[in-house]
């Protein structure tokens, strides 16, 4: 685990565009592993999230 945070902060002195990438792609990650836990969880204590319905 050293080793990754040590190549991070490296990968952040040298080459600002990679570490810009790998910190967008680490954010849509942990974007997508959220919505899919709260899915998942509706799910499971059976509420509906397919469609949301607005009557006027």
């Amino acid at each position: 685990m050293e080793n990754l945070f040590a190549w991070i902060t490296e990968l952040n002195k040298t080459d600002h565009m990679g570490f810009a990438i790998l910190t967008v792609v680490t954010m849509a990650g942990i974007g997508v592993a959220l919505g899919s836990t709260i899915e998942l969880f509706f799910k499971l204590i059976g509420v509906k999230t397919n469609k949301i319905e607005i009557h006027h």
